[in-house]
């Protein structure tokens, strides 16, 4: 999980009364100032024993503490299989945490499969336990591959901060902006592209681009010799705000894939308490509820150049600083980070009862 995600859902249960311990590998000075209390637990750094080092150090830490038999546990899908047992023994239910299914390419992805599908199983056959999903696309993609009620699975979105997300005014310059993963499997290598038929039709647009990745360093090289394309590497989110207010235009690049399309990406959500427009690809994954938005253009991927110099070359000053608007009053009614923790305090609140 994101520490994002992690730090807005812990403060929101501590702002609801509850007393929240987080137990994971970090060091203690990153959490010396949060109202929570925080243990740390060893794991190691080799690939491929993450999760089961993590898990392990974690069961033993749980199976030597009396104190935490009166809770509800809030586990990542990686390491449940570790703490099952002593959950059970203690008699404490527990919420399975998937923010998404294995994300990676290759063989990684491939050892990670069966560990997924053994823990929502787990989820299903367990009396005090129920499992969360970004979007009810997810949902359906867990009860394609597991037996599993309706009941047992409740959705919990990504959320945005609205008071470190804010917009700017917007001029009529187009500046494109993604931040997240640069990875090849999330389509990032087709957005300097974008930039270079756009201004091969006279169109003057600016990307900027921040994170790291397999295509991090390429992407580098491509920026070297174009002065309207910027990378940066991964930065605080303060800095990622200010980033996001100078640009207009926010992208999903990500193709339309199982996992792109079942996630809700937190990226959108920064997006719009931006008071960006969105500009990517069609799928699941990148709509809302509502998918007619007219600061939302999501295209097919093999339209995806084409129908973005259309949509560009469209866009008055007038009409992007309208959309700016919306975009935000989206965020504003609809995106909140209360909205998920009001969503995990009722799945809490049902186990205990």
């Amino acid at each position: 999980m994101c520490f994002t995600s992690q730090e807005n859902l812990m403060k929101g249960l501590d702002e609801s009364g509850l007393k929240v311990s987080l137990v994971n590998k970090d060091t203690p000075n990153l959490h010396k100032d949060a109202p929570w209390q925080h243990i740390e637990v060893s794991s190691s750094t080799t690939p491929g024993l993450k999760s089961s080092s993590l898990g392990r150090s974690m069961n033993r830490w749980l199976a030597s503490h009396e104190n935490y038999s009166n809770c509800v546990a809030i586990i990542d899908w990686r390491l449940i299989k570790y703490l099952h047992a002593t959950l059970s023994n203690k008699s404490i239910p527990w919420i399975l945490l998937d923010r998404s299914p294995p994300a990676d390419k290759g063989l990684l992805a491939k050892l990670q499969w069966p560990v997924w599908k053994k823990s929502w199983r787990l989820v299903s056959k367990t009396s005090h336990s129920r499992g969360s999903v970004v979007s009810p696309s997810h949902g359906k993609f867990v009860q394609d591959f597991v037996s599993i009620s309706d009941e047992k699975i409740f959705t919990l979105p990504a959320g945005v901060d609205l008071e470190k997300f804010t917009p700017n005014k917007k001029t009529g310059e187009i500046n494109l902006i993604y931040h997240g993963r640069l990875d090849r499997h999330r389509g990032v290598l087709a957005l300097p592209m974008l930039v270079s038929k756009a201004r091969a039709k006279g169109i003057e647009v600016r990307l900027t681009l921040i994170g790291e990745g397999d295509c991090a360093n390429q992407l580098r090289l491509i920026a070297d010799s174009d002065e309207s394309i910027a990378v940066y590497s991964q930065m605080p989110q303060d800095q990622l705000a200010t980033h996001l207010q100078k640009a207009t235009i926010g992208l999903l690049p990500m193709p339309n894939w199982n996992i792109w399309s079942i996630s809700s990406p937190l990226k959108r959500g920064e997006y719009c308490a931006s008071g960006l427009l969105i500009y990517g690809i069609d799928h699941d994954g990148h709509r809302f509820t509502d998918n007619k938005k007219g600061w939302m253009k999501l295209v097919p991927q093999h339209d995806f150049h084409d129908e973005a110099i259309k949509w560009f070359s469209s866009l008055a000053e007038d009409e992007i600083q309208k959309y700016s608007q919306q975009s935000r009053k989206y965020a504003e009614d609809n995106l909140s980070w209360q909205l998920s923790v009001d969503g995990l305090l009722s799945a809490i609140h049902e186990l205990k009862s």
